[in-house]
Protein backbone atom coordinates (compact mmCIF):
# COMPACT_ATOMS: atom_id res chain seq x y z
CA UNK A 1 0.00 0.00 0.00
CA UNK A 2 1.61 3.27 -0.79
CA UNK A 3 1.22 6.25 1.01
CA UNK A 4 -1.24 7.69 -0.75
CA UNK A 5 -3.79 5.06 -0.65
CA UNK A 6 -3.03 5.21 2.94
CA UNK A 7 -3.94 8.18 3.85
CA UNK A 8 -7.14 8.10 1.36
CA UNK A 9 -8.60 5.94 3.61
CA UNK A 10 -8.02 7.40 6.81
CA UNK A 11 -9.49 10.56 5.00
CA UNK A 12 -12.67 8.56 5.38
CA UNK A 13 -13.15 7.16 8.51
CA UNK A 14 -12.05 10.89 9.62
CA UNK A 15 -14.83 12.32 7.81
CA UNK A 16 -17.02 10.14 9.53
CA UNK A 17 -15.59 11.27 13.43
CA UNK A 18 -15.87 14.83 11.89
CA UNK A 19 -19.61 14.92 10.81
CA UNK A 20 -20.51 12.80 13.81
CA UNK A 21 -19.05 15.88 16.08
CA UNK A 22 -19.88 18.46 13.98
CA UNK A 23 -23.59 17.28 14.23
CA UNK A 24 -24.10 16.60 17.15
CA UNK A 25 -22.17 19.55 18.47
CA UNK A 26 -24.40 22.00 16.32
CA UNK A 27 -27.90 20.19 16.99
CA UNK A 28 -29.99 23.60 18.57
CA UNK A 29 -30.17 22.26 21.81
CA UNK A 30 -31.11 25.43 22.62
CA UNK A 31 -30.83 26.67 25.97
CA UNK A 32 -34.01 28.10 27.55
CA UNK A 33 -33.56 32.58 28.00
CA UNK A 34 -34.93 33.52 31.15
CA UNK A 35 -37.71 35.45 31.18
CA UNK A 36 -37.91 36.75 34.98
CA UNK A 37 -41.33 36.48 36.58
CA UNK A 38 -41.14 40.30 37.10
CA UNK A 39 -40.40 40.60 33.18
CA UNK A 40 -43.44 38.75 32.47
CA UNK A 41 -45.97 40.18 35.46
CA UNK A 42 -45.04 43.60 34.13
CA UNK A 43 -45.46 42.12 30.65
CA UNK A 44 -49.32 40.86 31.65
CA UNK A 45 -49.80 43.69 33.39
CA UNK A 46 -49.12 45.87 30.50
CA UNK A 47 -51.70 44.10 28.22
CA UNK A 48 -54.43 43.97 30.81
CA UNK A 49 -54.14 47.29 31.63
CA UNK A 50 -54.53 48.64 27.58
CA UNK A 51 -57.46 51.11 27.24
CA UNK A 52 -58.15 49.81 23.70
CA UNK A 53 -57.42 45.94 23.13
CA UNK A 54 -57.19 44.69 19.27
CA UNK A 55 -60.66 43.86 18.07
CA UNK A 56 -58.97 40.74 16.45
CA UNK A 57 -58.37 39.39 19.83
CA UNK A 58 -60.79 36.83 21.51
CA UNK A 59 -62.34 39.15 24.22
CA UNK A 60 -63.24 35.73 26.50
CA UNK A 61 -59.66 34.05 26.21
CA UNK A 62 -58.18 38.08 27.03
CA UNK A 63 -60.85 38.39 30.08
CA UNK A 64 -60.29 35.00 31.33
CA UNK A 65 -56.31 35.54 31.30
CA UNK A 66 -56.08 38.82 32.67
CA UNK A 67 -58.85 37.54 35.59
CA UNK A 68 -56.65 34.59 36.76
CA UNK A 69 -53.23 36.70 36.15
CA UNK A 70 -54.66 38.92 38.55
CA UNK A 71 -56.03 36.85 40.97
CA UNK A 72 -52.99 34.74 41.47
CA UNK A 73 -49.63 37.26 41.15
CA UNK A 74 -46.42 36.63 40.09
CA UNK A 75 -45.03 33.87 41.69
CA UNK A 76 -42.66 33.73 44.97
CA UNK A 77 -39.16 32.88 44.20
CA UNK A 78 -36.31 33.01 41.55
CA UNK A 79 -38.53 30.31 39.09
CA UNK A 80 -37.90 30.72 35.82
CA UNK A 81 -40.47 31.25 32.87
CA UNK A 82 -38.15 29.58 29.60
CA UNK A 83 -38.72 31.01 26.23
CA UNK A 84 -36.69 29.38 24.25
CA UNK A 85 -33.61 30.60 22.80
CA UNK A 86 -32.32 31.32 19.27
CA UNK A 87 -28.60 31.13 21.01
CA UNK A 88 -28.02 27.73 19.21
CA UNK A 89 -25.56 25.06 20.58
CA UNK A 90 -24.86 22.70 23.43
CA UNK A 91 -21.68 22.44 21.54
CA UNK A 92 -22.04 24.90 19.21
CA UNK A 93 -21.67 24.37 15.56
CA UNK A 94 -18.23 23.49 15.03
CA UNK A 95 -17.02 21.91 18.29
CA UNK A 96 -13.76 20.36 17.59
CA UNK A 97 -14.71 20.11 13.96
CA UNK A 98 -12.58 18.56 11.77
CA UNK A 99 -10.34 17.72 14.73
CA UNK A 100 -10.43 14.19 14.16
CA UNK A 101 -8.33 14.35 10.90
CA UNK A 102 -5.27 11.83 10.17
CA UNK A 103 -6.28 9.87 12.91
CA UNK A 104 -6.23 6.71 11.47
CA UNK A 105 -3.80 3.68 10.75
CA UNK A 106 -0.58 6.16 9.56
CA UNK A 107 2.66 4.55 9.90
CA UNK A 108 5.45 6.17 8.90
CA UNK A 109 5.40 6.96 4.73
CA UNK A 110 9.07 5.14 4.37
CA UNK A 111 7.55 2.29 6.54
CA UNK A 112 4.34 2.23 3.88
CA UNK A 113 6.84 1.60 0.69
CA UNK A 114 8.71 -1.02 2.95
CA UNK A 115 5.69 -3.06 4.08
CA UNK A 116 2.85 -2.93 2.05
CA UNK A 117 1.51 -6.50 2.94
CA UNK A 118 0.63 -4.18 6.77
CA UNK A 119 -3.19 -3.16 6.46
CA UNK A 120 -2.84 -3.23 2.57
CA UNK A 121 -5.55 -2.84 0.15
CA UNK A 122 -5.81 -2.92 -3.50
CA UNK A 123 -4.42 0.18 -5.31
CA UNK A 124 -6.15 2.38 -7.22
CA UNK A 125 -10.05 2.15 -7.33
CA UNK A 126 -12.14 1.03 -5.17
CA UNK A 127 -15.45 0.83 -2.32
CA UNK A 128 -15.66 1.78 0.78
CA UNK A 129 -18.44 1.92 3.56
CA UNK A 130 -18.12 3.30 6.46
CA UNK A 131 -20.19 3.17 9.84
CA UNK A 132 -19.68 4.70 12.92
CA UNK A 133 -21.98 5.38 16.30
CA UNK A 134 -21.07 7.97 18.79
CA UNK A 135 -22.24 9.13 22.52
CA UNK A 136 -21.32 12.09 23.94
CA UNK A 137 -22.87 14.60 27.15
CA UNK A 138 -22.56 18.28 26.88
CA UNK A 139 -23.22 20.84 30.22
CA UNK A 140 -24.09 24.74 30.31
CA UNK A 141 -24.07 26.41 33.01
CA UNK A 142 -26.72 29.05 34.33
CA UNK A 143 -26.44 32.72 33.79
CA UNK A 144 -28.38 35.47 34.42
CA UNK A 145 -30.32 35.25 30.68
CA UNK A 146 -29.69 31.60 30.19
CA UNK A 147 -31.05 28.41 32.50
CA UNK A 148 -28.44 25.96 32.36
CA UNK A 149 -28.96 22.25 31.14
CA UNK A 150 -27.37 18.76 31.23
CA UNK A 151 -27.61 16.76 27.86
CA UNK A 152 -27.24 12.88 26.61
CA UNK A 153 -26.10 12.78 22.85
CA UNK A 154 -26.36 9.73 20.37
CA UNK A 155 -25.54 9.76 16.96
CA UNK A 156 -25.36 7.87 13.81
CA UNK A 157 -23.51 7.72 10.25
CA UNK A 158 -23.45 5.05 7.71
CA UNK A 159 -21.24 5.86 4.63
CA UNK A 160 -20.38 4.60 1.18
CA UNK A 161 -17.63 5.78 -1.07
CA UNK A 162 -15.39 5.57 -4.22
CA UNK A 163 -11.77 5.53 -4.29
CA UNK A 164 -11.05 6.96 -7.90
CA UNK A 165 -6.97 6.78 -7.15
CA UNK A 166 -4.82 6.57 -4.45
CA UNK A 167 -4.99 10.50 -3.66
CA UNK A 168 -8.72 11.02 -4.24
CA UNK A 169 -11.77 9.93 -2.99
CA UNK A 170 -15.72 11.02 -3.14
CA UNK A 171 -18.34 9.71 -1.32
CA UNK A 172 -22.13 10.21 0.73
CA UNK A 173 -23.22 9.27 4.09
CA UNK A 174 -26.98 9.59 5.51
CA UNK A 175 -27.27 10.03 9.64
CA UNK A 176 -29.41 10.38 12.49
CA UNK A 177 -28.72 12.50 16.06
CA UNK A 178 -30.25 12.53 18.98
CA UNK A 179 -30.32 15.34 21.63
CA UNK A 180 -32.04 14.72 24.86
CA UNK A 181 -31.46 17.68 27.37
CA UNK A 182 -32.84 17.96 30.51
CA UNK A 183 -32.47 21.76 32.03
CA UNK A 184 -31.68 22.94 35.65
CA UNK A 185 -33.48 23.66 38.08
CA UNK A 186 -36.54 21.47 36.74
CA UNK A 187 -37.83 24.07 34.69
CA UNK A 188 -38.23 21.70 31.54
CA UNK A 189 -37.12 19.77 28.84
CA UNK A 190 -36.02 19.55 24.91
CA UNK A 191 -35.31 16.66 22.42
CA UNK A 192 -33.57 16.94 19.28
CA UNK A 193 -33.53 14.77 16.17
CA UNK A 194 -31.81 15.69 13.18
CA UNK A 195 -31.56 13.72 9.94
CA UNK A 196 -28.77 14.42 7.82
CA UNK A 197 -27.29 13.89 4.18
CA UNK A 198 -23.82 14.86 3.37
CA UNK A 199 -21.53 14.72 0.19
CA UNK A 200 -17.45 14.64 1.07
CA UNK A 201 -14.46 14.14 -0.43
CA UNK A 202 -10.42 13.62 0.30
CA UNK A 203 -7.88 15.09 -1.95
CA UNK A 204 -4.17 14.08 -1.44
CA UNK A 205 -2.53 16.76 -3.68
CA UNK A 206 0.97 15.70 -2.85
CA UNK A 207 2.62 12.93 -0.43
CA UNK A 208 2.40 15.05 2.30
CA UNK A 209 -0.56 17.47 2.34
CA UNK A 210 -4.20 16.34 2.43
CA UNK A 211 -7.62 18.27 1.70
CA UNK A 212 -10.96 17.21 3.25
CA UNK A 213 -14.62 19.00 2.51
CA UNK A 214 -18.08 18.39 2.86
CA UNK A 215 -21.30 19.54 1.93
CA UNK A 216 -24.86 18.68 4.03
CA UNK A 217 -28.45 19.24 4.58
CA UNK A 218 -30.26 18.28 7.81
CA UNK A 219 -33.90 17.86 9.12
CA UNK A 220 -34.60 19.44 12.37
CA UNK A 221 -37.65 18.33 14.86
CA UNK A 222 -37.69 19.52 19.13
CA UNK A 223 -40.01 18.69 21.47
CA UNK A 224 -40.03 20.84 24.96
CA UNK A 225 -41.60 21.21 28.14
CA UNK A 226 -41.33 23.50 30.63
CA UNK A 227 -42.61 24.00 33.53
CA UNK A 228 -45.29 27.56 34.18
CA UNK A 229 -45.98 28.94 37.42
CA UNK A 230 -47.52 32.38 37.50
CA UNK A 231 -48.79 32.30 41.08
CA UNK A 232 -51.19 29.77 43.04
CA UNK A 233 -53.59 29.90 40.48
CA UNK A 234 -51.94 29.46 37.27
CA UNK A 235 -49.08 26.73 37.36
CA UNK A 236 -48.86 23.43 34.82
CA UNK A 237 -46.69 22.09 32.03
CA UNK A 238 -46.44 24.53 28.66
CA UNK A 239 -45.44 21.76 25.60
CA UNK A 240 -44.19 22.24 21.91
CA UNK A 241 -42.89 21.59 18.60
CA UNK A 242 -41.49 22.42 15.50
CA UNK A 243 -38.83 21.54 12.70
CA UNK A 244 -35.94 23.08 11.35
CA UNK A 245 -33.48 22.54 8.46
CA UNK A 246 -29.75 22.97 8.76
CA UNK A 247 -27.14 23.53 5.75
CA UNK A 248 -23.81 22.61 6.54
CA UNK A 249 -20.15 23.21 4.67
CA UNK A 250 -16.74 22.89 5.63
CA UNK A 251 -12.98 22.90 3.91
CA UNK A 252 -9.58 21.33 5.56
CA UNK A 253 -6.16 21.07 4.90
CA UNK A 254 -3.53 19.76 6.86
CA UNK A 255 0.72 18.80 6.40
CA UNK A 256 2.07 15.77 7.44
CA UNK A 257 5.86 15.06 8.51
CA UNK A 258 7.55 11.96 9.96
CA UNK A 259 10.15 12.16 12.87
CA UNK A 260 10.89 8.52 12.59
CA UNK A 261 8.45 6.66 14.25
CA UNK A 262 5.97 9.28 14.95
CA UNK A 263 4.12 11.55 12.56
CA UNK A 264 3.21 15.30 13.15
CA UNK A 265 0.10 16.83 11.63
CA UNK A 266 -0.72 20.44 11.80
CA UNK A 267 -3.86 21.09 10.32
CA UNK A 268 -7.12 24.15 9.61
CA UNK A 269 -10.49 23.72 9.25
CA UNK A 270 -13.44 26.00 9.22
CA UNK A 271 -16.46 25.21 8.95
CA UNK A 272 -20.06 26.92 8.65
CA UNK A 273 -23.91 26.32 9.92
CA UNK A 274 -26.88 28.04 9.00
CA UNK A 275 -29.84 26.40 11.54
CA UNK A 276 -33.71 27.81 10.69
CA UNK A 277 -36.51 26.70 13.01
CA UNK A 278 -40.06 27.12 11.99
CA UNK A 279 -42.42 29.17 14.10
CA UNK A 280 -44.61 27.48 16.75
CA UNK A 281 -47.35 27.82 19.51
CA UNK A 282 -47.07 26.38 23.04
CA UNK A 283 -49.94 24.87 24.50
CA UNK A 284 -51.02 24.59 28.33
CA UNK A 285 -51.56 21.32 30.28
CA UNK A 286 -54.90 23.05 31.66
CA UNK A 287 -57.10 26.46 30.41
CA UNK A 288 -55.81 28.70 32.53
CA UNK A 289 -51.53 27.89 31.16
CA UNK A 290 -53.38 27.19 27.81
CA UNK A 291 -54.48 31.06 27.94
CA UNK A 292 -50.42 32.03 28.69
CA UNK A 293 -48.78 29.33 26.44
CA UNK A 294 -46.58 31.86 23.86
CA UNK A 295 -45.70 31.83 20.38
CA UNK A 296 -41.88 31.70 18.86
CA UNK A 297 -41.15 32.91 15.59
CA UNK A 298 -39.47 31.84 12.97
CA UNK A 299 -35.62 31.96 13.68
CA UNK A 300 -32.50 31.78 11.68
CA UNK A 301 -29.06 31.25 13.18
CA UNK A 302 -25.45 31.48 11.67
CA UNK A 303 -22.18 29.66 13.06
CA UNK A 304 -18.72 30.08 11.35
CA UNK A 305 -16.12 28.54 13.26
CA UNK A 306 -11.68 28.49 12.22
CA UNK A 307 -9.58 25.80 14.22
CA UNK A 308 -6.33 25.18 14.44
CA UNK A 309 -4.18 22.90 15.78
CA UNK A 310 -1.51 19.84 15.27
CA UNK A 311 -1.50 16.15 15.79
CA UNK A 312 0.90 13.97 16.81
CA UNK A 313 0.85 9.96 16.52
CA UNK A 314 3.13 7.21 16.05
CA UNK A 315 2.29 3.42 14.75
CA UNK A 316 3.19 -0.09 15.50
CA UNK A 317 3.39 -2.82 12.72
CA UNK A 318 1.82 -6.64 13.41
CA UNK A 319 1.37 -9.42 11.80
CA UNK A 320 -2.69 -9.00 11.36
CA UNK A 321 -1.77 -5.11 10.80
CA UNK A 322 -1.05 -1.91 12.14
CA UNK A 323 -2.08 0.02 15.06
CA UNK A 324 -2.16 3.81 15.79
CA UNK A 325 -2.73 5.92 18.71
CA UNK A 326 -2.97 9.36 18.46
CA UNK A 327 -3.25 12.58 20.19
CA UNK A 328 -4.28 16.36 19.09
CA UNK A 329 -5.01 19.76 20.78
CA UNK A 330 -6.85 22.58 18.52
CA UNK A 331 -7.67 25.93 19.31
CA UNK A 332 -10.87 26.92 17.76
CA UNK A 333 -12.52 30.59 17.56
CA UNK A 334 -16.05 31.59 16.77
CA UNK A 335 -16.91 34.22 14.42
CA UNK A 336 -20.66 34.28 14.11
CA UNK A 337 -23.50 32.67 16.87
CA UNK A 338 -23.81 35.92 18.34
CA UNK A 339 -26.17 37.19 21.26
CA UNK A 340 -29.81 37.84 19.86
CA UNK A 341 -33.01 39.43 21.31
CA UNK A 342 -36.14 37.05 20.91
CA UNK A 343 -39.18 38.85 20.48
CA UNK A 344 -42.17 36.49 22.12
CA UNK A 345 -45.62 36.92 22.58
CA UNK A 346 -48.76 34.93 24.00
CA UNK A 347 -50.45 33.18 21.77
CA UNK A 348 -53.70 34.28 22.86
CA UNK A 349 -52.48 38.36 21.78
CA UNK A 350 -50.95 38.18 18.73
CA UNK A 351 -48.97 41.36 18.01
CA UNK A 352 -48.07 42.46 21.34
CA UNK A 353 -44.38 41.02 22.32
CA UNK A 354 -41.86 41.23 24.58
CA UNK A 355 -38.07 41.02 24.32
CA UNK A 356 -35.75 38.06 26.05
CA UNK A 357 -31.84 38.26 25.85
CA UNK A 358 -29.23 35.52 25.00
CA UNK A 359 -25.65 35.29 25.71
CA UNK A 360 -23.07 35.53 23.61
CA UNK A 361 -21.17 32.37 23.13
CA UNK A 362 -17.36 32.02 24.35
CA UNK A 363 -15.70 33.13 21.12
CA UNK A 364 -12.43 30.92 21.74
CA UNK A 365 -11.99 27.52 23.17
CA UNK A 366 -9.88 24.43 22.66
CA UNK A 367 -10.89 21.02 21.57
CA UNK A 368 -8.64 17.87 22.99
CA UNK A 369 -8.61 14.82 21.93
CA UNK A 370 -7.25 11.00 21.97
CA UNK A 371 -7.74 8.16 19.34
CA UNK A 372 -6.34 4.42 18.72
CA UNK A 373 -7.02 2.99 15.12
CA UNK A 374 -6.29 -0.81 14.09
CA UNK A 375 -5.63 -1.03 9.97
CA UNK A 376 -6.51 -4.99 9.56
CA UNK A 377 -5.02 -6.76 6.60
CA UNK A 378 -6.89 -7.10 3.88
CA UNK A 379 -8.32 -3.60 3.94
CA UNK A 380 -11.08 -3.06 7.19
CA UNK A 381 -9.90 -0.19 9.42
CA UNK A 382 -11.20 -0.21 13.41
CA UNK A 383 -11.31 2.96 15.03
CA UNK A 384 -11.95 4.37 18.92
CA UNK A 385 -12.07 8.45 19.41
CA UNK A 386 -12.34 10.78 21.97
CA UNK A 387 -13.07 14.36 21.86
CA UNK A 388 -13.09 17.31 24.66
CA UNK A 389 -14.72 20.87 24.56
CA UNK A 390 -12.48 22.55 27.59
CA UNK A 391 -11.96 26.11 28.46
CA UNK A 392 -15.14 27.48 27.13
CA UNK A 393 -16.97 29.38 30.06
CA UNK A 394 -20.39 28.60 29.14
CA UNK A 395 -20.47 25.12 27.68
CA UNK A 396 -18.77 21.81 28.06
CA UNK A 397 -18.71 18.47 26.24
CA UNK A 398 -17.11 15.52 25.22
CA UNK A 399 -18.17 12.24 22.65
CA UNK A 400 -16.85 8.99 21.93
CA UNK A 401 -16.61 7.15 18.83
CA UNK A 402 -16.55 3.81 17.62
CA UNK A 403 -16.59 2.67 14.11
CA UNK A 404 -15.03 0.60 11.23
CA UNK A 405 -14.84 1.71 7.56
CA UNK A 406 -14.33 -1.77 4.87
CA UNK A 407 -13.03 -1.44 1.39
CA UNK A 408 -14.31 -4.14 -1.03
Amino acid sequence: MNSGDFRSRVGRGAFICKLLVLVLGALPLQSVAITSNEQLHQYVDDLCNLSNPPSSWDPLSYFTMCTNAATGGPAAGPTPVGAVSANLGTVNAGTGAALRKKKGNRVTLDEQKEKPEKGASADGGGWGFLMAPQYGNSSRIETDLENGYQANLKGLIIGLDYRFSDSFVLGAAVGQTKDDATFLNSVGSLKTRNNTFSLYGTWLPTEYTLVDSYLGYGNLSFENKRQFDFGSNVSGTMSGNTSGRQIMAGLSASYQTDFGQANLASFINLDYIKTSIGGYNESGSDTSTNLMALHYGDRNTISFTNSVGARVSTSYGYDWGTLQPSARLAVVHEYQNNANEIPNELAITPGMSFAVSTDAPDRNYLSIGLGVSAALNGGTQLFLDYDKRTQDELLSSWAVSLGAQMEF
